[in-house]
């Protein structure tokens, strides 16, 4: 047999082990962790009584262990035959498990035995039951805050791209606007709101500053000392290949710069979720901080949890977008960064 044949004999061999589709024995223990433990959280919440509130009978957290289960079974069912999302249940598998021993955890301090009273912990059935309580203020309020969000996200971005490739390339920009940067940007979002009510026509505007002024200022920041950072070795081998100024600056320097521009987007989406609870203490009316302002004027506090977790989820999806963005636009940088 030559070497050629042996080469492709391996080859196939390395290509149907990487592809393997029947799951081991190991993995399957481990995919059936979370259900296992989802199934000992509906028994247990089946067999306690109830003490705490006398009279209460829940209704929705054992349906919403079933569907989980019922949810799981299926996924794994298809991670049986799916490689990558056997790889990704299996990764995850920790974390679900965790977290639903969490939820029965505090199951047992609310409703089985009373140690955390009402109103300020809520059980899980009552946290999953207002989610289905008030459906149309709180799809207003996230539509509204999502509004609210993206419109300062998208001027937050935009100045801090011309603010920072300015200062870090232009030593004049420098000069002037530094300054500026150093004393307008650390002041936090929540100092800005009683200046922002007075120099903005409307309250709305005035929000959207808010969130667009803790996006500009990490943004900047990081922008800027990345161009002016950048290899100088780079910019003098275009310059002697007869590049121009403008073509280093967007050719070299900013491409240089793009890994340290999402370390300040990814600070200032974080910083922005801030702004945006104080932006909608401006007298809104919708949006998820205002719901939570309301929630707990009225004592709502099963509202005010369910309306965290909606926030949770909300943010996470949005910084997981970002993070795919920045794995499909630094793509030449694969491997090398490690956040």
């Amino acid at each position: 047999m030559d070497d050629n044949a042996v080469s492709n004999i391996n080859d196939i061999f390395i290509s149907k082990k990487k592809t393997r589709k029947i799951v081991s024995i190991k993995e399957l223990l481990l995919l059936l962790l979370p259900p296992v433990v989802m199934l000992i959280a509906l028994y247990i919440h089946m067999v306690l009584p109830n003490v705490y509130p006398p009279g209460y009978k829940p209704t929705v957290y054992p349906v919403f262990l079933k569907l989980c289960i019922g949810i799981y079974l299926l996924f794994m069912i298809m991670a049986g035959f799916t490689p990558r999302l056997r790889e990704r249940m299996l990764y995850l598998v920790g974390l679900f498990t965790v977290s639903f021993i969490l939820i029965e955890a505090l199951d047992i301090a609310t409703l089985k035995t009373g140690r955390l009273l009402l109103p300020f912990v809520p059980s899980p059935d009552k946290i999953i039951a207002s989610f289905t309580g008030n459906v149309g203020k709180v799809t207003e309020s996230f539509v509204a805050s999502m509004k609210l969000l993206f419109i300062g996200l998208f001027f937050g971005t935009v100045t801090g791209f011309i603010s920072g490739i300015l200062i870090g390339w232009s030593k004049h920009c420098n000069y002037w606007f530094s300054p500026v940067l150093k004393i307008v940007g650390p002041v936090p979002s929540a100092a800005w709101l009683p200046i922002a009510v007075v120099l903005f026509p409307t309250n709305h505007a005035a929000s959207i500053f808010l969130i667009a002024l803790s996006v500009w200022f990490p943004l900047t920041v990081t922008l800027s000392s990345a161009i002016k950072n950048t290899n100088k070795s780079w910019i003098e081998a275009a310059r002697i290949l007869g590049a121009s100024e403008w073509y280093i600056l967007f050719h070299v320097a900013v491409p240089a710069a793009l890994p340290s521009a999402f370390i300040g987007m990814f600070m200032g989406l974080g910083a922005s979720f801030t702004a945006l609870i104080v932006a909608e203490m401006l007298g809104v009316k919708a949006g998820l901080g205002w719901y939570i302002t309301w929630a707990q004027a009225w004592g709502e506090y099963a509202r005010i949890f369910s309306t965290v977790i909606v926030f949770s989820i909300v943010f996470f999806s949005l910084i997981s977008l970002l993070f795919k963005l920045r794995d499909h636009l630094l793509k030449w940088q694969k491997g090398s960064m490690k956040w």
